[in-house]
């Protein structure tokens, strides 16, 4: 009976450190829809915060949600070129001028002059995709609580790539910018106003320097 007894207690004592590491393991980046993302700001407007990872002229142009803090995770550039062709050592993703081949490098130290490392930091991005990107990476930076919102700004296009035939032939809004599942989708609040709390911090230290 003894015998059993310290066989189960060394047992205990072999699955102590895992059990110990499972619970300290940190959370990773959560997908959250937008409408999530809304009601956790209005939540903890003290502790959640809105980091829209678009350019500095999407922000401007197309909008942003009132309180958002724009920290550009690629810049956008003067480099034009057609979807498939030669860009920066790979091939760019769709017609026009394309967004820089590489993150931006201020990225991380911008959000953490901005936030503390314990935040929630929900992140906006055009569709989610680079969003994806940002979040992880601000996550590897020792961010605990990093969102990144599914369909981002725009969301969804409504073209979807199993049925692009049928969209063009039955459908009206075939080839439209129209989107469904993200922040415009939903109604969620947009401004264009320009508030210098929000826009990119290193753009505010160079209009200072001009001074």
């Amino acid at each position: 009976m003894l015998r059993r007894l310290l066989v189960f207690i060394f047992a205990g004592f072999l699955l102590l450190p895992c059990l110990t590491g499972a619970a300290e393991k940190p959370v990773q980046v959560q997908t959250i829809s937008v409408l999530e993302a809304a009601q956790i700001l209005a939540a903890e407007p003290k502790s959640a915060f809105l980091v829209d990872v678009r350019t500095r002229l999407e922000y401007a142009l197309l909008g942003h949600p009132p309180k958002a803090y724009n920290i550009p995770w690629r810049f956008a550039t003067m480099d034009f070129q057609v979807q498939g062709g030669r860009y920066d050592g790979g091939k760019a993703p769709f017609t026009g001028y394309q967004l820089s081949a590489k993150p931006n490098p201020n990225f991380v130290g911008v959000a953490k002059s901005l936030f503390k490392i314990e935040d929630k930091l929900l992140i906006l991005s055009t569709d989610g995709v680079l969003g994806a990107e940002a979040a992880e990476t601000l996550f590897q930076a020792g961010f605990k609580q990093v969102f990144n919102l599914q369909h981002g700004f725009l969301g969804q296009r409504l073209n979807s790539d199993k049925q692009h035939e049928l969209a063009e032939k039955f459908s009206p809004f075939f080839g439209t910018r129209g989107r469904v599942n993200g922040w415009v989708y939903w109604g969620l609040a947009v401004t264009y106003t320009i508030d210098p709390r929000y826009v990119y911090p290193p753009d505010l230290k160079r209009m200072q320097d001009m001074k």
